[in-house]
């Protein structure tokens, strides 16, 4: 037989099941399996409701939830999905806010750089000094043409040619700091040497498109997802700022250097 309410008294030794209750088991089960719980499922589902409320309060009894670092870390989260709820009321990403914020952030929605290029490699486990080496090459055969250079350096998994690729890819393959010499060097020239993780590289640049900024329409989920993003980490600065004011943190290990404790003391001035 289900439960329907048990005990509708308020004490701590009441433990109550309510058609909220039941209807929030029985919509889990149907997400989960596709139909709604026979009778006898939806038993069990209230049964174990039952029992983990059980163990629950007699946990808390015995205090056992007390300096237990996964309570406190799961609590913590929930406070943090709390803080994230409230970003929405308190921000809400209406077109208003959203265009706002595309205007004050353009250049983080701008296209990344494109190229088309060739590249060939010199490796510190080929030359004594790579970077050297590709000067050298650069000096005796820079008027080289793209096809004839491509043996001139050293052997490398990558493509020799890269045809209208972006930042992003060059960003991944080479590194942050390859892709970024590539913005002010010669096209239609081989040019270098420049850096990447794998070594030192020579490029001939046949084609760079810069970036560009789209309009609103073009971006907008990206926007909006940026938004509120950016809402909800304020809203949980703002909200533990506000919480933090109303306890008094002191550092009391001495086991620190002292310019760790400084620092901590630091970080808890209102």
């Amino acid at each position: 037989m289900l439960y329907t309410q048990v005990n509708k008294s308020d004490t701590e030794q009441d433990i109550i099941v309510d058609n909220a209750d039941v209807e929030h088991m029985a919509e889990l089960w149907r997400m989960q399996w596709q139909r709604p719980p026979t009778s006898e499922e939806l038993q069990g589902l209230i049964d174990k409701y039952v029992n983990q409320e059980v163990l629950y309060r007699e946990a808390l009894r015995m205090n056992l939830d007390h300096n237990d670092e996964i309570v406190k870390r799961r609590l913590a989260q929930k406070m943090e999905f709390l803080s994230q709820d409230l970003s929405g009321l308190v921000a809400p990403a209406s077109e208003e806010n959203l265009k706002s914020y595309f205007e004050e952030h353009q250049k983080d929605f701008a296209t990344p750089y494109r190229y088309t290029l060739y590249q060939i490699l010199f490796t510190a486990d080929n030359h004594v000094n790579p970077y050297d080496k590709a000067k050298a090459v650069l000096k005796e055969y820079g008027s080289m043409d793209t096809q004839n250079m491509r043996d001139k350096g050293d052997p490398f998994l990558l493509d020799y040619a890269l045809q209208d690729t972006d930042a992003f890819y060059l960003n991944r393959e080479f590194g942050e700091q390859f892709s970024q010499q590539l913005e002010t060097l010669p096209t239609g020239q081989w040019a270098g040497p420049i850096v990447s993780g794998y070594g030192v590289h020579l490029v001939f640049i046949e084609s760079r498109t810069p970036p560009s900024t789209p309009n609103f329409a073009q971006v907008k989920d990206k926007v909006q997802r940026e938004y509120e993003y950016q809402m909800e980490q304020e809203s949980q600065a703002a909200i533990l700022k506000a919480l933090k004011d109303n306890y008094k943190v002191r550092i009391t290990a001495d086991n620190l250097e002292k310019a760790t404790i400084d620092e901590l003391a630091q970080n808890q001035q209102p």
